[in-house]
């Protein structure tokens, strides 16, 4: 609004200074109204005499809109040559020491004191002496408020890996990585955490300004725009401290969580004693008593948000999936995506046993062939990972205390050879044409060769950033990311377990925003086929991984012998109902062993993971994630060692740059090779997917 009013009297002044050059009158000169006179309020009249009695000459230097005087004036500069008020872009605050005079009491109003004249006439920052440095309006500080176990951390992982996904980069702090860092020989139980104690409480606040001023000079780099502090704050003198430091300077926002469920508190206390660093190799029952005291001893001072004038948002009990917030002065486009991110993502609620798989469609004929996007179907060895898949995931599906498993829904998208590998799968199914691959535009039906020998400019330009390269009328990576956003928050929301049959550049995607992995690195995400990758949520809000290789080769040659057994009536058709020496059933009782699609046999269903395994037709890899603060801290310290020893380790530091030099050769031969055709390894033409 403030914008506009500037944009319009300047627009006036020129057209005046116009007019009175050229002798005609200005188009926006005043014309004398004729007709109904309306009576001014008494409020008006108030307004109207300290605008009159603030104004100097003729022209208007102030505009007062409601109860803000603003300067009207593009080129008011202060003295030392700052950037005029609005060019500043100070932060709009109605607290103590904020940029714009905000009247204490509205006239009419039960209590008739007005603001005096002088607060009235203070501009936007006030005088060139007291005026602030400027807000950067691209930063962002999410400072976390709460009590431990209360899913702070939770939070924090989960708006990072969205944010960052979006494209805004965004890092975690975390004081506590701080905090252990800095605790030299102190023991940091639950005493540590006593406000009578000034030996803690002096280590706890070195280590918060140690975080703040490392969390400020990476904003200040250019590739930086969220920050999210992830500590207790749970005092409002060290909110009003973080306060003083960050305006003016830096957007800043408070995001408290609140939990009054026991029993979600007590499962709480439990996973974090899984992963927190401040109890490793202690035994759980002594890590929980003392984790108890310890909140008790926070619980102390605790104090929550009750200021209004705080840009916040309060999640009341939202980690049961039953709670609901408080959002207070929260505007803007980021801020705003937080807010509805932050309803998605609790509503599932926290540490909830599900699980998510992610896996491509089976072999299509395109696949074979080396042709990018297409609607063709499956060849043979699909149908096979088609056949399989349903036992797969029936040996995962985890169970309630009563035995019972929880509920699975399956997510495919709009083209056939994804609907043909989901069909054998006994669970609900929807298909969202969000998960469609990535449009290949003009390239569409085409080899990487054909595109590199016909259309050479548009394959050199892929090859150079394959993040934002759009085929030509088609999408980038970036554009498939935009539009499956919906399906992440879907599946945020989601209470049961989901299973998603898609294609390469979208599981790239997906897998992407869960793991969160680098944005650039995304269109390189090794996605094989005939592979289910499951993701486990823990109560960090980071996930576990196992993936599940199938062998669809050695399930088709099995598949074939026990056909041709069965045929010729050799005792090795007994195999269909014993299971015990190749570990598997067939199904053969197809017309001649040959029931299914493509004249193969079907495998038979209720096959558990054990059989699988035992047959040698699915492979389990778990991918071992270490959590971020266990990382954080490892590589802290390793950082220091490596420093210490780098003045009496001068042939081992070069063999060990001479290795890594070898590593990252090796790595970009890698990646020229996958740059052509997103070629993988262990599967040189199944993997040549957009």
């Amino acid at each position: 609004m403030w914008e506009y009013w500037r944009h319009k009297l300047t627009k006036d002044k020129r057209a005046n200074s116009i007019s009175q050059r050229d002798g005609a009158p200005s188009p926006s000169a005043r014309v004398e109204r004729v007709g109904i006179s309306e009576l001014p309020t008494a409020e008006q009249e108030y307004f109207d005499k300290a605008a009159a009695a603030l104004r100097t000459d003729a022209s208007t230097s102030h505009i007062f809109f409601k109860d803000l005087k603003l300067l009207a004036r593009d080129d008011d500069d202060s003295e030392d040559g700052s950037e005029s008020g609005d060019e500043r872009g100070d932060e709009l605050s109605d607290s103590s020491g904020g940029n714009l005079a905000v009247l204490a009491a509205q006239p009419g109003a039960a209590s008739t004191s007005y603001p005096t004249l002088e607060r009235l006439g203070s501009t936007r920052g006030g005088s060139s002496a007291r005026r602030r440095k400027r807000v950067d309006r691209q930063k962002l500080i999410v400072i976390l408020v709460g009590l431990p176990a209360r899913g702070k951390t939770f939070l924090c992982n989960k708006l990072m890996c969205y944010l960052n996904w979006l494209g805004h980069p965004t890092k975690h702090i975390n004081v506590g990585q701080y905090r252990r860092r800095t605790k030299g020989t102190e023991l940091q139980d639950a005493e540590f955490f006593d406000i009578r104690n000034p030996v803690g409480q002096k280590l706890r606040h070195q280590a918060l300004m140690h975080a703040l001023d490392d969390m400020e000079a990476w904003l200040e780099t250019d590739g930086a725009q969220v920050a999210v502090l992830d500590a207790t704050n749970s005092t409002e003198e060290r909110r009003n401290f973080l306060r003083s430091r960050f305006h003016g300077k830096w957007q800043y926002l408070f995001i408290e969580s609140i939990c009054n469920d026991m029993e979600v508190l007590e499962n709480n206390y439990r996973l974090k004693m899984m992963y927190s660093p401040d109890y490793k190799g202690v035994d759980t029952e002594q890590a929980l008593a003392d984790f108890r005291a310890r909140i008790r001893k926070y619980e102390d001072g605790y104090e929550t948000i009750m200021d209004r004038t705080l840009h916040y948002i309060k999640l009341i009990d939202m980690v049961t999936g039953r709670g609901y917030m408080d959002v207070n002065r929260i505007s803007g486009y980021l801020p705003g995506k937080m807010v509805f991110f932050l309803m998605q993502v609790c509503r599932a609620g926290v540490g909830r046993p599900r699980k998510i798989w992610l896996t491509r469609h089976g072999e299509s004929h395109f696949n074979t062939l080396g042709k990018i996007g297409g609607n063709s179907s499956l060849s043979p060895r699909g149908h096979m990972y088609a056949e399989l898949l349903p036992d797969i995931l029936a040996s995962r599906v985890p169970k309630t205390a009563e035995g019972t498993p929880y509920p699975v829904a399956v997510w495919t998208s709009t083209l056939q050879r994804t609907i043909i590998t989901a069909s054998g799968l006994p669970y609900p199914k929807v298909q969202w044409k969000a998960l469609d691959e990535i449009q290949a535009g003009m390239c569409d039906g085409m080899t990487y060769e054909e595109v590199a020998e016909k259309m050479p400019g548009e394959f050199a330009l892929r090859r150079q950033d394959k993040l934002r390269y759009r085929y030509p009328s088609g999408e980038s990576y970036m554009d498939v990311i935009q539009r499956l956003e919906p399906v992440v928050t879907e599946v945020e929301r989601e209470k049961e377990c989901v299973c998603i049959v898609s294609h390469q550049a979208v599981l790239r995607a997906l897998y992407g925003y869960f793991m969160n992995v680098d944005l650039e690195k995304v269109p390189s995400i090794d996605i094989p086929l005939h592979t289910v990758m499951e993701l486990t949520p823990r109560a960090d809000g980071t996930m576990a991984e196992t993936r599940f290789i199938v062998d669809v080769d050695k399930a088709i040659a099995d598949a074939a012998a026990l056909a041709a057994a069965a045929a010729t009536g050799s005792e090795a058709s007994s195999l269909s109902s014993s299971p015990d020496k190749h570990g598997v059933h067939f199904d053969l009782s197809s017309a001649g062993g040959n029931g299914g699609p493509e004249g193969r046999p079907h495998f038979k269903r209720s096959l558990s993971m054990a059989e699988l395994a035992a047959a040698e037709l699915v492979r389990e890899e778990e991918v071992r994630l270490q959590s971020q603060d266990s990382v954080d801290t490892a590589s802290f310290m390793a950082a220091a060692a490596a420093a210490a020893e780098a003045q009496t380790a001068g042939a081992a530091a070069a063999g060990a740059a001479a290795a890594a030099a070898e590593v990252a050769a090796q790595r970009r031969a890698t990646a020229d090779l996958g740059a052509s055709g997103d070629t993988c390894a262990s599967t040189p033409v199944e993997a040549r997917q957009p």
